[in-house]
């Protein structure tokens, strides 16, 4: 793939990013089913990469991670099927993350909501500081994608914001490099600083591409695994193994068949059929399949966790955003970040936003999702897990 076409179908990928998160983040309201959001973000991401590089009738395109509605205290991968739904509830943090790849030139987003029937009313809590401290992050961050920059001032930097608004960087969290088909490159880092696993140091270089993932917790940011099941898994192309059950033999085969390198939703490969659901264990086992786990910040009670992420270029002039922040909600943190301190400093450098194409008008329209009364799709499950959300 020539270099001009390869930046076409990455920019296309980071405006349909910016379509649907913003689509998505609208129905962030009380009463609205988390499984819904999901399910709408991902219809509206497959119909938008059908309508765009026709004539490329056979390259591969859609979701490069499915989408995501992680709630108050969880940190990330929360995707729900209706059987371990969430219906949002007055005053819930809810981070919404898209992604979508165009012949595997992927974008990814992420944005902070809370789902209120106030809009007007301002925030003044915990929620304002942890949202404010995660959005001026991942500014800081994106800001520090430029050629000579190290990864360790990046988390340096961010774990001095995190500070100033009395907030941690969340655990399990990274920016990776990204390149086609590949969401996670060699110059991937963990965001949260730990003396005990340090990695070796890089310096960005011009024309890598990375996704910033700037989540911040307003308690220990330490995680541990929720009471829900995985249900985002992804298929290690490299590794080949004998598995001895049909039932994860018929899985597997199902799996490769449908899916190559990006990670999916398991509910769209096993459908109703209990079989191939059987299945599983082993292929996880194997390493065959690995799943991405839910999980939420390990400090109970008023605990919440707030998320922003963007695509960013290193470009040899600077950083270039290929996706675009969206409006904070209506938070007023008491924190001010001072201009002459460092991190004011790092936030008055420029930071170029990309110009995107415009994307086609959709043929067939996505239904829109509606909110429904609180507790009517909750399972048994659904309801006890909610403990761990609020």
């Amino acid at each position: 793939m020539d270099i001009q076409n390869s930046d076409n179908k990455y920019r296309t990928s980071a405006a349909i990013v910016d379509q649907v998160l913003k689509q998505a983040s609208v129905v962030v309201v009380p009463g609205m089913s988390v499984a819904a959001i999901c399910s709408y973000a991902d219809e509206l991401v497959e119909a938008s990469c059908r309508a765009v590089f026709r004539k490329e009738e056979t390259i591969e395109r859609g979701v490069a991670l499915p989408t995501t509605v992680s709630v108050n205290r969880i940190i990330q991968n929360y995707s729900p099927g209706p059987e371990d739904d969430y219906v949002l509830r007055e005053g819930d943090v809810a981070k919404v993350e898209v992604s979508a790849h165009i012949d595997g030139c992927m974008a990814s987003a992420a944005h902070t909501s809370v789902a209120t029937n106030a809009p007007g009313t301002a925030i003044t809590d915990r929620r304002a500081d942890v949202i404010s401290a995660a959005y001026h992050a991942s500014e800081v961050a994106a800001r520090m994608i430029r050629p000579g920059q190290s990864a360790r001032n990046v988390v340096k930097a961010l774990g001095l914001v995190a500070a100033g608004f009395n907030c941690t960087v969340a655990a399990d969290t990274f920016t990776c490099q990204i390149d086609r088909f590949v969401i996670s490159g060699k110059n991937t880092f963990a965001n949260r600083f730990d003396p005990d696993a340090l990695v070796d140091d890089f310096t960005f270089e011009s024309g890598e591409t990375y996704t910033v993932d700037c989540t911040l917790s307003s308690g220990s940011g330490i995680s541990r695994q929720s009471a829900y099941e995985s249900t985002v898994y992804q298929r290690d192309v490299n590794r080949q193994h004998s598995l001895k059950l049909r039932t994860s033999r018929a899985l597997f085969s199902e799996v490769s068949r449908r899916f190559s390198v990006f990670p999916f939703l398991m509910r769209a490969a096993v459908g109703d059929s209990s079989a191939l659901k059987a299945g599983i264990t082993e292929c996880v086992r194997a390493r065959l399949l690995a799943p991405f786990a839910v999980t939420m910040d390990k400090e109970p009670g008023e605990t919440f966790v707030a998320q922003f992420k963007s695509t960013v270029r290193c470009h040899y002039t600077g950083p270039v955003r290929l996706t675009r922040a969206l409006p904070l909600p209506n938070v007023q943190s008491s924190v001010v970040i001072p201009a002459e301190s460092e991190i004011g400093q790092i936030l008055a450098l420029d930071c170029e936003q990309a110009t995107l194409p415009e994307l086609p008008r959709l043929k067939l329209q996505i239904q829109t999702p509606v909110p429904v009364k609180a507790g009517s799709t909750e399972s048994g499950a659904a309801a006890a897990a909610a403990m761990d959300m609020s």
